[in-house]
């Protein structure tokens, strides 16, 4: 090899080295980048169907550190959904209220309150309060224009209404309840936690009746005033009151009079819109 020609090699290697020290830090920053990267979906979804509309009714989470979302729609009459958790004195608590974004619901403001061990003695509220508990209630009346979230994933958009740091004061079981004020039929979701979490639901088609939750057509008579109710016996079937049937009041979750269809439909379009953007035409 000449003189010249192992000159060349060296230089050629050198300036291989250089560019690849001027890369370096940016390979290390997106490998780091990838590596520490969540699922797209790292949030446990649930689905109230009417039946968590009282405190030996609620939901349960042995954690409250896992990101969980939970979707529940208040129907007439409307009813409470219930979460119960267990939690140690000083634990962080990150709560979310938020409602669908859709025009019916615009002017919804629903309440939240976080029952338990440790908290001020419970105020008047539309429904029994367990044995022992205080009550912390947080009220929307006041959001006059709240943030827009929108999901990925579904293209669904919603009104973030609230959104608090809780520190837990005692060591014991907890109530996450949110409600309607005004006894409205309102769609809407309660999330807590922050954790990256499983990719579990109790439901099969989770992303699909997320999707469909936010869509007005599935349920036509959001927003409207539900007749005043007595909330029946456990296991009883509602009593309407003041002269309101039975027929006209639809389950707590259920989909409003006469949308069973139209939620269906939803759920199918959902599906659709989702292969299509896992497959794109051409592909």
């Amino acid at each position: 090899m000449s003189t010249a020609h192992r000159r060349s090699t060296l230089a050629g290697r050198t300036a291989r080295r250089a560019r690849l020290s001027r890369i370096a830090p940016l390979i290390a920053a997106l490998a780091t980048l990838l590596a520490s990267a969540s699922p797209a979906r790292a949030r446990e979804i649930f689905f109230d169907y009417g039946d968590h509309a009282r405190a030996e009714e609620a939901l349960e989470f042995s954690d409250i550190r896992p990101s969980r979302i939970v979707f529940s729609e208040l129907g007439c009459p409307s009813r409470p959904v219930w979460l119960e958790f267990e939690a140690a004195r000083g634990d962080s608590l990150l709560v979310q209220l938020g409602v669908p974004a859709i025009a019916a619901l615009r002017r919804e403001r629903p309440s939240l309150a976080l029952l338990g061990p440790g908290l001020p003695r419970a105020a008047a509220l539309p429904f029994e309060v367990p044995a022992g508990h205080g009550a912390r209630i947080f009220a929307t009346a006041s959001v006059g224009a709240p943030a827009v979230l929108g999901d990925p994933l579904t293209e669904a958009r919603s009104w973030l209404l609230l959104e608090r740091r809780i520190e837990v004061p005692e060591g014991g079981r907890y109530h996450l309840v949110a409600w309607s004020p005004e006894e409205r039929r309102v769609r809407l979701w309660i999330a807590i936690g922050e954790e990256p979490s499983e990719d579990t639901s109790n439901v099969d088609d989770p992303l699909e009746r997320v999707a469909a939750f936010h869509e007005a057509w599935t349920a036509p008579d959001l927003g409207a005033r539900c007749a005043t109710t007595r909330l029946p016996a456990r296991g009883g079937p509602p009593a309407p009151a003041g002269g309101a049937s039975t027929a006209s009041c639809a389950h707590a979750a259920a989909p409003a009079h006469g949308a069973l269809p139209a939620l269906a439909a939803a759920l199918a379009l959902a599906a659709a819109r989702r292969a299509r953007r896992r497959d794109p035409p051409g592909r």
